[in-house]
């Protein structure tokens, strides 16, 4: 069973993003105000600010990607150690 998933994980067959689930409320109201705020902004921006404000939605999600990979990798990285220290293997820091 673990090579199985090992094997998978190497060849790219699990995909921890695809099986999230779907956002919670409090997410999809919070999704529904931003998205109100920036159809706002392009009715009252010139070509200008637009701009400026597209630049500044790809760098906020460029680097909320970033932060939920390395959110990602930090869990991973505890949820190893917790095994680790579950089958009886040396003390982390």
């Amino acid at each position: 069973m673990e090579q199985d998933i090992l094997d998978r994980l190497y060849y790219g067959k699990i995909v921890p993003w695809e099986n999230r689930r779907g956002n919670t409320p409090e997410m999809d109201l919070l999704s529904g105000q931003v998205d109100q705020d920036i159809q706002w902004l392009k009715k009252v921006l010139g070509d200008k600010e637009k701009e400026v404000l597209g630049h500044l939605l790809e760098n906020a999600s460029e680097l909320e990607r970033l932060q939920v990979c390395e959110g990602f990798k930090d869990g991973f990285r505890l949820g190893i150690q917790l095994v680790v220290a579950g089958l009886g293997g040396e003390k982390q820091p």
